[in-house]
């Protein structure tokens, strides 16, 4: 229970720093997903590299929504955790834990940064304007 909750705070401060623009994420291209041994779609598949460690968020079905995956690897390549989100399903009600709901606006955050999309909207934005 304690690893559940060390991980959970990490995606809270990896949410915060994001948000902070602290940290860059980088966008994986055609990753392979070691769970499924499948291509991870490229436009999903998030990572930001740390001294003892990469961390790695992704949407399992490539449509930037639920499921998604966080998963820490330590400096040997090995996986040390994952959280793996469950589907919305409308229908049973379900809603999702705290974590996450964490680790969808951490993919969130993740994709922004990583693809610089705030930036992008601005500069059309600003190029619009002019016409």
């Amino acid at each position: 229970m304690e690893d559940r909750r060390m991980v959970h705070n990490l995606v809270k401060k990896l949410i915060e720093k994001t948000e902070q623009g602290r940290i860059e994420w980088s966008h994986e291209e055609n990753a392979v997903d070691p769970w499924a041994q499948t291509t991870r779609p490229s436009t999903s598949s998030f990572t930001l590299s740390l001294t003892r460690g990469t961390v790695s968020v992704w949407s399992v079905d490539g449509d930037d929504l639920h499921p998604f995956i966080f998963e820490v690897r330590g400096d040997r390549g090995q996986v040390i955790e994952a959280i793996e989100t469950q589907r919305l399903n409308v229908e049973d009600g379900r809603n999702f834990s705290p974590i996450e709901r964490d680790v969808e606006k951490l993919y969130e955050a993740a994709r922004r940064n990583a693809l610089n999309i705030d930036s992008v909207l601005s500069q059309m934005l600003e190029d619009l304007e002019g016409k």
